[in-house]
């Protein structure tokens, strides 16, 4: 739990650092926010697969991108219970399972910041976006901690998704 706690705050830390220091590049709204995240390209095509993030305003992109996440997080979560399902391997099963319990959190943050962003408690927003990254990463860690360096593909790209989302929003709430 400490640990955790300690890798939440870090990583707060050193992302706002990021976020605030930086400036913004010519381009357009989604290539602005995008270049604040670990992966712009992949950033830049999530959000462009909506067609209404071309026009958008900021507040209007973070609703489209909050919005986005919903569909993304049912699936990776769906996808953890049926690798739980299949899965012969105690080690592999117990890692989904824990996986399962951090895309709960995962889904609940989200709600929690949805209601946040409608009331423009956008410090708010931060946090559970961040908390988000950090369950995400829980997931993703805990292979490595485990030295199973075989974590299903589908499942870390959904996660390096989730987390470009969830830095957009972060980036989106700090401009708002």
């Amino acid at each position: 739990m400490a640990t955790s706690l300690i890798l939440t705050s870090f990583f707060s830390y050193a992302l706002l650092s990021i976020l605030f220091t930086s400036t913004f590049v010519k381009g357009d709204l989604v290539t602005n926010v995008c270049i604040k995240t670990s992966v712009p390209s992949l950033c830049e095509k999530l959000l462009r697969s909506d067609p209404r993030s071309k026009t958008a305003d900021l507040k209007t992109l973070g609703t489209i991108t909050l919005n986005m996440t919903t569909d993304l997080i049912k699936s990776t979560s769906t996808m953890v219970n049926s690798l739980i399902d299949k899965t012969k391997n105690a080690t592999f099963k117990e890692l989904y399972t824990s996986c399962s319990s951090f895309y709960t959190y995962v889904e609940y943050s989200r709600e929690i910041a949805i209601g946040y962003y409608g009331v423009k408690n956008y410090g708010q927003v931060i946090f559970y976006m961040t908390e988000s990254i950090s369950d995400v990463r829980s997931c993703d860690y805990g292979f490595v901690y485990k030295s199973v360096y075989e974590e299903d593909e589908k499942l870390r790209q959904a996660s390096l998704s989730l987390q470009q989302y969830f830095t957009a929003i972060i980036v989106i709430a700090i401009r708002l």
